[in-house]
């Protein structure tokens, strides 16, 4: 239903853009309103000729440049819309040419994103203080990644390892991953695990699974080859370093419990996450939770008494506003808990914007993001 509202609006915006183009007595224009037109009618075949090509379900380069291709030309038009019935309307050459602007900066805006915008990873530091955090364990720092994606940058190590060199510069005590390594298929990582086996921290590296990691978005011939393509994805996990925690829990300091969960989202999304049996393997202290989907934070989270929930899953959706004191994503619609720092009594959920991508390749106003934690007791 949804989709069929989302091609309505864009019939209807990409016919009032090309009649206000083609209200102006200019060649190239009127040539311009043809290509732009046929541009995206040949996207959206294209888009929907690879997703029914099973080989072609595989070739994320290909794939999402089409993608790319379609909201570059989408967007702007969209955006037109209400500009545009303005100028149909009242016949105001001003709304007309507001919306001309609008759209401008909008197709540049994602023409940044894609070229510029996927690779531009920010470092965000959040400090955090607490009542009951040992002593032993006051300043102590952790590094969070999350929805790396791997199979989205299509060999481009060169570019990841900015990412990489980023991580390292921050000497934190902890590396901790909140799953989403690849798409779909264990066999995206290989030939990554030097680059990130560089990833140096002081004392330890953990991680969980995201619900892509399960190989659930495409098909298997066998159970069997499902199966071992989990497995295989978690024994790299463990070649470059990282101590995977599956609904497993472990105890870093006397009285300091990390706990991770294997993917829990809503009831669209695999439900593998055992909190209470991952709880039941813990003590009294401080617990710092990691849990894919920031959706769990809600449903169960807050029925216990973990401490700091890390999370990841949404990418911020690549697109918003973070800007002005505005900050918006169309994922907030979804996911109201989508980015940064939330609190929920003495309860604090933190969602990761995403390492890489996936789908529209490329970031627009949310940008790739390494999260730095510091940990404070209160005085």
């Amino acid at each position: 239903m949804l989709f069929f509202l989302f091609l309505l609006l864009l019939v209807v915006s990409e016919w009032i853009f090309l009649l206000a183009i083609w209200s102006i007595p200019n060649a190239y224009l009127a040539a311009f309103g043809f290509l732009h037109l046929g541009l995206i009618i040949g996207s959206i075949l294209l888009f929907i000729w690879g997703f029914r090509n099973v080989k072609m379900r595989s070739n994320y380069r290909l794939g999402f440049s089409i993608f790319g291709l379609f909201v570059a030309l989408a967007l702007p038009a969209i955006v037109y819309l209400i500009p545009g019935l303005f100028f149909l309307t009242f016949q105001l050459e001003l709304a007309r040419n507001i919306g001309f602007l609008l759209a401008a900066l909008h197709f540049i805006a994602i023409l940044y994103g894609i070229f510029f915008g996927r690779w531009n990873w920010k470092v965000r530091p959040v400090e955090l203080f607490f009542d009951h955090l040992p002593a032993s364990m006051d300043g102590v720092t952790f590094i969070q990644i999350s929805d790396v994606h791997i199979g989205s940058f299509y060999g481009q190590i060169h570019k990841v390892q900015k990412a990489i060199d980023l991580i390292n510069s921050r000497n934190a005590d902890y590396f901790l991953f909140t799953g989403d390594l690849v798409n779909n298929k264990a066999d995206e990582f290989k030939g990554w695990e030097p680059l990130f086996s560089q990833i140096q921290v002081k004392k330890g590296k953990y991680s969980i699974l995201g619900n892509h990691d399960y190989g659930d978005y495409i098909s298997w011939d066998y159970d069997h080859e499902k199966a071992s393509n989990l497995q295989e994805l978690i024994r790299m996990h463990e070649l470059v370093g990282w101590t995977p925690l599956l609904n497993k829990a472990v105890e870093l300091d006397k009285e300091f419990w990390l706990l991770g969960v294997e993917n829990w989202g809503r009831s669209m999304f695999r439900q593998s996450g055992k909190l209470e049996e991952t709880l039941a393997q813990t003590g009294d202290g401080f617990k710092l939770l990691l849990s894919h989907d920031p959706s769990h934070f809600d449903a169960q989270v807050i029925h216990t008494d973990i401490d700091l929930t890390l999370s990841g899953h949404t990418h911020g959706m690549q697109f918003g506003i973070e800007r002005f004191g505005i900050r918006w994503s169309p994922v907030s619609f979804v996911y109201p808990k989508w980015a940064g720092l939330y609190q929920v009594g003495k309860q604090f959920l933190y969602v990761n914007r995403g390492f890489g991508y996936l789908g529209f390749p490329g970031r627009v106003g949310i940008y790739p993001e390494i999260t730095e934690f510091t940990l404070r007791r209160k005085a």
